[in-house]
């Protein structure tokens, strides 16, 4: 009896450990799991895994980061401008009344082109002067040549000549200055003589250019001083760059320029420096004209611009440009790394029991991301400054395909977020 009652103890005390046993196991796959889930969480966003197909299909090539000799540009802000010989200001040279001004702003104009028409009736007195004064020149040549000759025979007192002499040069002063009002105001002093007197003047345009601008209407009186227009001449065109102080030593005359006007999308334009202004603006910026090569009548003053200055070759590590990417405004590149990429423990657990061990299976090669800054672009190369844990001699980096990498590891990162939800 006491031997079957043993028998039932030690049966009972199996079947405790059994139970316990089982729910430690299941509490240890629980924590087992969530340490993958965590594990999994804290894998890096920045690396993915390509197998040797993707990367042949993609065209993804490897290299190394290299030095290369590229030229460093200095990106700076300006405007067209024109000399001042080439703005001027249309004035009436005599006072009077606007009769036409058949302008318009923005309306080209020729060197001598008909601006206004003024009429000013002190015009009519000018003209009369003249030919009296004419008409008393005539008249003093000829008393001169007949004192003259009575002088030299001692029949005139030589007072008399003097005074004839005196008096024709006086007169032949005072027609030569009406004859240089009249012509300025392009009146004909053959017509005075003539008769043909007007109160009438044109206006014309001292060189060509553009009206940029009209000060008076018809029917206006104007004095010298009034200014009845605005022109503008592309002659004389150049670029005014803005340059800091920083920036000063790094320039000098003849430099080269490339320009790029806001209106002709990216066009560029070459010419060289000419002069760089000895006076600094209080925002700490220097004035530099630089010359174009090739300036076009069609251009207009005061039109944005942006210019690029070689500043010579430098020694700097570059890579094609197919091994850098854009991704939200920042710059990137791709290196083989020994890291993990992200697995995607769902399914793997949901395949593991039919999972069979396949000899072909490829591992791949996994890539990092890398922000890297771009510079100057020259060649097909691009400058670019690495972080300082690359190691040029051993780092293998993406050359080319880089985006086809990029799509992958955007790809993987969508597809993770959406078991994340």
């Amino acid at each position: 009896m006491l031997t079957l009652l043993n028998r039932y103890l030690i049966a009972l005390l199996v079947a405790l450990f059994s139970l316990a046993g089982c729910k430690q196991q299941a509490t240890n796959e629980r924590e087992t799991k969530a340490e993958t889930t965590h594990t999994h969480n804290e894998e890096p966003a920045d690396i993915v895994e390509l197998t040797d197909d993707q990367i042949r299909i993609g065209g993804i090539r490897l290299g190394k980061i290299d030095y290369r000799n590229l030229s460093q540009q200095l990106t700076v802000n300006g405007r067209l401008a024109v000399p001042a010989q080439s703005q001027v200001n249309v004035s009436a040279l005599l006072g009077g009344f606007i009769r036409t001004i058949p302008l318009l702003p923005g309306q080209p104009v020729t060197k001598g082109q008909v601006l206004a028409r003024i009429e000013n009736p002190d015009l009519i007195q000018l003209q009369q002067d003249y030919a009296e004064t004419y008409s008393r020149l005539t008249f003093l040549e000829t008393e001169f040549a007949r004192q003259k000759e009575l002088s030299e025979q001692n029949v005139s007192a030589l007072k008399v000549f003097q005074q004839t002499s005196a008096d024709l040069k006086a007169t032949r002063a005072r027609l030569a200055g009406m004859a240089h009002r009249m012509r300025l105001v392009g009146l004909s002093t053959q017509a005075a003589l003539d008769g043909k007197f007007s109160s009438m003047y044109v206006l014309t345009a001292p060189v060509a250019g553009v009206v940029t601008s009209l000060s008076t209407t018809a029917g206006q009186y104007v004095q010298p001083s009034d200014v009845i227009a605005q022109l503008t001449s592309s002659h004389g065109l150049y670029a005014e760059l803005t340059v800091f102080e920083k920036d000063l030593p790094q320039l000098r005359e003849g430099q080269r320029v490339v320009i790029r006007l806001t209106n002709e999308n990216g066009r560029e334009r070459y010419g060289r420096i000419k002069h760089i202004n000895q006076s600094i603006d209080a925002d700490r910026s220097v004035r530099v004209v630089a010359q174009l090569d090739q300036p076009a009548a069609h251009l207009t003053p005061n039109t944005f611009l942006k210019a690029s200055l070689d500043l010579g070759d430098s020694r700097v590590t570059a890579l094609p440009e197919g091994a850098i990417v854009s991704a939200e405004g920042k710059d990137y590149i791709f290196v083989v790394t020994n890291e993990q990429a992200p697995k995607h423990h769902e399914h793997e657990e949901k395949s593991e029991a039919n999972h069979q061990p396949d000899e072909a299976e490829q591992h791949g090669t996994s890539f990092k991301q890398i922000q890297v800054r771009r510079g100057v672009t020259e060649g097909g190369y691009s400058q670019i400054t690495l972080p300082s844990t690359i190691d040029l001699a051993t780092t293998k980096v993406v050359t080319n395909g880089a985006y086809a990498v990029l799509s992958q590891l955007q790809a993987a990162g969508g597809h993770e977020e959406g078991h994340a939800h």
